[in-house]
């Protein structure tokens, strides 16, 4: 007889951060039914031919998109040296509006579930990792309100302890994360790509750096159902 745990619906939950190193540490996590997954896949995958398609861009549907790079027109497939003047800054915008383009794709997931926390700090490396824990429990809490449980994949290669050290954390009566955190390359998952995406429009939202006024509004109206930003 299946359990009720194992018959609760489940959710994938793509998660990365963002952030300067030095005032401010953003973190932001896609969350996808698992019964939506593949749906989710051929949005992304709209996406990404979309962007391969377009004529001034010609962004290879397999080249991994970076929000910092796109936003300052740098990068193996977005660079331009022999632009100027007028058309290098119509290029750089198009590059900024790949950004644009990804929170829409986000957006029109079904079912989609979007969280951003963020933390100010003058010691960031003590508030990483604790905007990290509290970006889980708010994760779980979130699982527990909706009975549902979740897998969390983070961008990265599994050296840093402090999302593991957050799982063992959460009280283990009332976890609904399901298992410890999985690390994987963002260069090979879209999902990833969108999370990394998500952080980066998050933080430029409450970061409000001067150079990046053009993204401040875009997270908000892109996604006003999202969870956040909010300060943790």
């Amino acid at each position: 007889m299946a359990t009720q745990e194992s018959a609760a619906p489940l959710r994938i939950i793509f998660a990365d951060d963002a952030g300067d190193s030095r005032t401010i540490a953003a973190f932001a996590s896609l969350s996808v039914h698992l019964d939506d997954l593949a749906i989710a896949k051929m949005d992304l995958l709209r996406f990404r031919s979309e962007l391969e398609g377009d004529p001034d861009l010609g962004i290879p549907i397999d080249a991994s998109l970076h929000a910092q790079d796109l936003a300052a027109g740098r990068g193996r497939h977005v660079h331009r040296p022999g632009l100027s003047g007028a058309a290098r800054d119509a290029h750089l915008g198009r590059c900024r509006g790949v950004i644009r383009r990804g929170l829409g794709a986000v957006a029109g997931i079904p079912r989609a579930r979007v969280t951003a926390v963020y933390r100010e700090t003058d010691d960031y490396g003590r508030d990483r990792p604790a905007l990290q824990r509290a970006w889980l429990a708010r994760i779980n809490a979130e699982l527990a309100a909706s009975d549902e449980y979740g897998v969390v994949m983070v961008d990265g290669d599994g050296t840093e302890a402090s999302l593991i050290d957050a799982y063992h954390d959460l009280p283990e009566r009332d976890r609904r994360v399901k298992g410890v955190p999985l690390f994987a390359s963002a260069r090979i998952n879209y999902f990833l790509q969108a999370a990394d995406l998500l952080a980066y429009a998050a933080y430029q939202s409450v970061a409000k750096r001067p150079e990046r006024e053009f993204m401040w509004g875009w997270f908000g109206a892109a996604l006003p159902w999202a969870d956040g930003p909010c300060a943790l």
